[in-house]
């Protein structure tokens, strides 16, 4: 008989003698590029993502399911050297959950989400057996592998938790367009380079306290742009070639593929 769930897949993938040879080769480290690549290609779905939508939807189900994947495979390596199972894994992140709302699973009353966080944060000190004046400086511990943007979002979110924030969206936007100034004021490659990095940053806040996911918000813009670049590119090899195209009638070939999607 077949195996039916991923747990008995894996465990028949991995299995000595009658598993698959690539299988049986792998470790944890070997497997990380492809916990990257599928988290990625998870975030590429949700970009196209649209709710009801019967091809996105289907996508994104897809990538999800390569991504619990790679989970399922890290569980059996440890269950293959007797260490712990994807149950375990389970069992840990159900504790967690659990544990970190006491508003739904315990007699806690919390007034909104922002009093969800700080209860979470509370009891995170609580775990680790640390107190305010013991725990690690604020911008400590972010994850190295986080992407630059993704970091940018994570500093951010820690000084607001302290107060380090401005107080409304006006105030953000106008430091973004103060070092939109400052960087069009500048000459200098050096400055240049530390300007743009201010307007990045500036960005980043700006997406935070509005809600927007900068991540997606990208990434749903580059779709957006490879679709309508197609057609110019339709459009210049329907006229003999790109030497056939001055800029203008590029630009109006884009205008058109925009129109199109509108």
């Amino acid at each position: 008989m077949e195996p039916t769930t991923l747990r008995a897949v894996m465990a028949a993938l991995r299995k000595p003698e009658s598993g698959c040879p690539w299988d049986l080769k792998q470790d944890h480290q070997t497997l990380a590029r492809y916990l990257r690549e599928e988290a990625a290609e998870v975030l590429e779905a949700l970009a196209a993502h649209q709710p009801f939508d019967e091809a996105t939807e289907a996508h994104l189900c897809e990538e999800l399911g390569d991504l619990w994947l790679q989970i399922a495979f890290h569980a059996q390596l440890a269950a293959d050297r007797g260490a712990w199972d994807i149950h375990e894994v389970e069992r840990a992140v159900v504790e967690k959950l659990v544990r970190r709302h006491p508003h739904v699973f315990a007699e806690v009353a919390v007034d909104g989400a922002d009093a969800v966080l700080t209860n979470w944060a509370a009891i995170k000190l609580e775990e680790k057996g640390l107190t305010p004046e013991t725990e690690p400086r604020l911008l400590e511990g972010i994850p190295a592998t986080l992407s630059p943007m993704d970091e940018a979002l994570e500093i951010g979110r820690r000084c607001a938790k302290v107060g380090f924030e401005w107080p409304d969206m006006e105030g953000v936007l106008d430091k973004v367009k103060e070092e939109i100034a400052e960087l069009q004021a500048e000459s200098d490659p050096v400055r240049v380079d530390e300007e743009f990095g201010d307007v990045l940053f500036s960005l980043m806040q700006w997406a935070r306290k509005k809600g927007v996911d900068p991540d997606a918000a990208l990434r749903r813009q580059m779709l957006r742009f490879k679709g309508r670049f197609t057609a110019v590119e339709d459009d210049a090899r329907a006229a003999g070639g790109w030497e056939k195209r001055n800029l203008d009638q590029m630009e109006a070939a884009w205008q058109a593929a925009k129109k199109r999607k509108a």
